[in-house]
């Protein structure tokens, strides 16, 4: 007979990531985006209590790094302590970030706290009211790649009625990330698991909604512009043996793109008050926000006839106006892809052949030198499809956009 459980199912945490290339922003903001990986699993940790979960799945990637740092430790000991208080369990296991190869000063855990630490599946048991009502099953990464099929080697090995799975990996065939620990779906589904605790994959997706139940939730907290929409985790109830989850946010600052149709925009401060009012939706989300804005629409003959570096001072002066704001929405960048901008008639044959080039590109030669370098490796995926082909676009965009500026 199953008793029913609820469990959260996270994965990603990231604790301790750098957030390159966003230091120069005001120390306050900068300070509140670089903490917002620790806020984010407070969120979690605090939802936990609040709904008197069972246990905590964590699915990979605790840490950023995997000489990971004594101060993401500690923190991380502090929230499970909370978490013992309140009878709480928690699994975890490690993945190519914070694989188990790496340099750090240890840290005992609380007994509340089970690692899967072998480099193959094992399983650890869940008792509830002196029975065991769950096996989890997972295994820890020893090294960054590990490129082998381990989702074949999960399979019940007790009579519990509910198992689970914990893996860190790519579902076979998916596209923009490394393929460490690939598996397929009939390697699910012939394991006999109930439900997979996924990890990796940093868009949260649910691969089969039931037999078995096969979800990634994301990470926990975005890092950077291509990671948009809310983030957080999914909580699980089990009743009777049916599965059912919920996505939940707990993300501390939102980063988003926001589009801004400039065509019905008169004057400068027309432009203006639509971004503001783009402001104030973004505001009402609860949360700081980091957005990329991009103009679109029709450019209307004021903005094409504006003084080159209009749009520079723009950004500039709407960033001045939330350095103060404790729920900031601080633009991050400002893309000019309105019509006018992006479309130039009667080019000269060569530059028409340039775009013709960059279309037919794969920039495999381009990004082939960036993906060997080894911050690159530790610290971002492979560039997908959909990526590459954004690359291209922004390419032709300042290319037009050069071709306008030598316009006679």
């Amino acid at each position: 007979m199953l008793t029913d459980l609820t469990f959260i199912h996270a994965a990603d945490l990231h604790l301790d990531s750098p957030f390159y290339g966003i230091s120069h922003l005001p120390e306050p903001i900068f300070a509140r985006i670089k903490e917002s990986t620790f806020a984010s699993v407070r969120h979690m940790i605090d939802a936990a209590v609040r709904e008197h979960v069972d246990f905590i799945l964590l699915a990979g990637d605790l840490f950023d790094e995997a000489n990971r740092s004594l101060k993401a430790q500690l923190f991380l000991k502090k929230q499970f302590d909370r978490l013992r208080e309140c009878g709480i369990s928690v699994y975890v296991i490690f993945g190519n970030h914070d694989h188990l190869g790496g340099e750090w000063t240890p840290i005992e855990w609380p007994e509340n706290v089970h690692i899967f630490s072998s480099a193959v599946p094992e399983e650890k048991s869940f008792f509830k009211e002196g029975r065991r009502i769950a096996s989890i099953y997972g295994f820890s990464y020893q090294a960054r790649a590990v490129t082998e099929n381990q989702a074949a080697r999960y399979q019940r090995s007790t009579d519990a009625p509910f198992h689970i799975g914990m893996l860190h990996g790519t579902l076979s065939g998916s596209e923009g990330h490394d393929p460490y620990c690939p598996f397929t779906h009939d390697d699910l589904v012939k394991s006999g698991m109930d439900y997979w605790a996924l990890g990796h994959i940093h868009k949260r997706q649910v691969l089969s909604a039931e037999h078995p139940a096969v979800i990634y939730p994301g990470n926990t907290q975005a890092r950077h512009i291509k990671e948009t929409g809310d983030k957080g985790y999914y909580l699980v109830h089990v009743t009777d043996g049916d599965i059912s989850y919920e996505f939940q946010r707990a993300h501390d600052v939102l980063w988003e793109k926001a589009a801004v149709d400039v065509t019905e925009a008169k004057n400068m401060t027309a432009l203006f008050q639509m971004v503001e009012d783009t402001f104030s939706k973004l505001r009402k989300k609860g949360s700081p926000v980091c957005v990329r804005l991009v103009l679109q629409g029709t450019a209307p003959e004021w903005l094409l006839e504006a003084p080159k570096g209009t749009l520079d001072e723009f950004l500039e002066a709407l960033q001045q106006q939330e350095a103060e704001e404790e729920h900031f929405v601080w633009p991050l960048a400002l893309d000019n892809e309105t019509e006018n901008e992006a479309n130039l008639t009667n080019l000269d044959p060569f530059f028409g052949g340039l775009f013709e080039d960059i279309d037919r590109s794969d920039l495999s030669d381009v990004l082939e030198g960036l993906e060997r370098h080894p911050v690159y490796r530790r610290h971002a995926d492979r560039f997908s499809q959909e990526e590459v082909k954004e690359i291209k676009e922004q390419a032709q965009i300042l290319l037009k956009r050069q071709l306008k500026v030598l316009e006679p």
